[in-house]
């Protein structure tokens, strides 16, 4: 009865932090009830019994977003694999404990579930979709030790802090708490203080989206492309802001055939050149006989716009489609171009902005509603790491301006006619200059050797009591 009452209290955690959730106080305890249960004397098969269906049941929460959408094999691999990993965690922290004690214990679970969710991020499928961090989004000052060594600097933190009030509970030693509580204040006053470094400048930007106007996305179908350009044109013509210098619109707004490109470009150049802002775009086109998910930046008084092409689709709804492209575009004005699925991957984003050090990202993007700010988030969790600030506009789903630490300077959610939400983003610098920028993922492989060396230990003959 224990693990059962363990096991589910640990699960509402979860279920309303990570994924879907949205609560992130609730992620620095969510995993308490479970540890201190393994921490406990209780047999090994009951253990990881009970935190493979605690994290079962938590992360069951994407389902509310993803089910019917996503293929079941993908589904059942989504929730199935951060199950396995965080029992994999526990298993080893309680084995560490009972073998070298309950300091080597707190280290041992939080490098492991922090290697664990490195490893995930190889996914070329999901990147970093799942990970933990992206719960603290919604509070800057937990998500600055991102700039220094990234996302899985949140990662740790969340396993270190629940761990340590777990092993102090059971063992009634203040210790692991002390040690855990440490780390929660140094990284909060890291926080704070990185907060309140003022910007150097702004920038006027407008987000503009539409869910009804639409073109066909899987056929060329000339007149519905063309009507919704206009569309878009015509409320781009309605903003009668001349402070605005960037507009960005969704992702994949129609297909666009060879034969008309040059026409649909057309209007959306004319609607940069009367606006006086540069106007990024996402659609799908043909490029080199393969179709692309591309994005279009325009900029005042030129005909022809930068091309960037997505380079990471997501699994079968994109990937049986489209074609990846290869290399990240920037203008000249410092505005770097993304999609979507591309804010994922914490790897390629860092290579793009020590390349090419921009301003600001532009980002169209498409979400599926219920998932909207739980992969906003995600893409939040990559401003802070370099150090950029970001414009989104997504398809059913948010349009987000924050700022290079990751605070929301404007939000809206879409509505199926047009919505149109302006705002200052603040600016200092270039992205792709952040301590993170300078030392890539070293962390993870730091956590996976600690990890390692402890689970190793802990095989020798004990040193400690349980």
């Amino acid at each position: 009865m224990t693990g059962l009452i363990c096991a589910l209290l640990s699960a509402v955690g979860f279920y309303f932090s990570m994924g879907i959730g949205d609560h992130w106080w609730l992620a620095w305890l969510a995993p308490v009830p479970v540890l201190w249960f393994a921490f406990g004397n209780t047999t090994g098969w009951l253990v990881f019994a009970v935190s493979t269906c605690a994290m079962l049941l938590g992360a069951s929460s994407t389902l509310r977003a993803y089910g019917g959408l996503l293929p079941p094999a993908v589904l059942a691999l989504s929730i199935g694999a951060p199950s396995l990993t965080f029992a994999l965690s526990v298993m080893a922290a309680r084995r560490v404990k009972r073998a070298m004690g309950a300091v080597a214990a707190i280290f041992a679970f939080a490098t492991l579930w922090t290697t664990f969710d490195f490893l995930a991020s190889f996914s070329a499928s999901g990147g970093t979709v799942g990970t933990p961090a992206a719960a603290e989004v919604s509070m800057p000052v937990f998500i600055q030790v991102a700039s220094l060594v990234g996302f899985l600097g949140i990662t740790f933190l969340l396993s270190i802090v629940p761990a340590g009030i777990a092993l102090s509970a059971r063992t009634r030693s203040p210790l692991p708490v002390a040690i855990a509580m440490a780390f929660f204040v140094a990284n909060a006053a890291y926080g704070y203080w990185r907060l309140s470094i003022p910007p150097s400048g702004t920038l006027r930007v407008a987000l503009i989206e539409s869910d009804d106007a639409v073109g066909r996305l899987r056929s060329d179908n000339r007149e519905a492309a063309l009507n919704a350009i206009d569309a878009y044109v015509a409320t781009i013509e309605k903003l009668n802001d001349p402070q605005v210098q960037l507009i960005v619109l969704p992702e994949n707004i129609a297909q666009i055939a060879p034969q008309w490109r040059e026409e649909a470009q057309s209007r959306l150049a004319a609607a940069s050149h009367r606006s006086h802002a540069i106007l990024v775009a996402g659609f799908n086109t043909t490029i080199d006989h393969t179709q692309r998910n591309v994005s279009w930046a325009f900029i005042p008084h030129e005909t022809q716009p930068m091309v960037y092409e997505k380079r990471r689709l997501v699994p079968v709804l994109e990937s049986s489609v489209y074609t990846p492209g290869s290399v990240p575009k920037v203008l000249a004005e410092g505005i770097g171009l993304e999609i979507c699925k591309d804010m994922d991957f914490q790897a390629m984003l860092r290579q793009d902005e020590v390349q090419t050090k921009p301003r600001v990202l532009a980002v169209p993007a498409w979400d599926f509603d219920k998932d909207d700010w739980s992969h906003a988030r995600v893409a939040i969790l990559r401003s802070v790491e370099n150090g950029v600030p970001m414009a989104r506009s997504a398809r059913n789903g948010l349009l987000t301006l924050n700022d290079r630490y990751g605070r929301l300077i404007a939000r809206a959610k879409t509505t199926g006619s047009f919505t149109v939400l302006t705002g200052d983003l603040p600016l200092s610098g270039h992205g792709g200059e952040t301590g993170y920028d300078t030392i890539g993922d070293a962390f993870g492989w730091l956590c996976a050797v600690i990890s390692l060396g402890a689970v190793a230990g802990s095989l020798w003959p004990k040193v400690a009591d349980a």
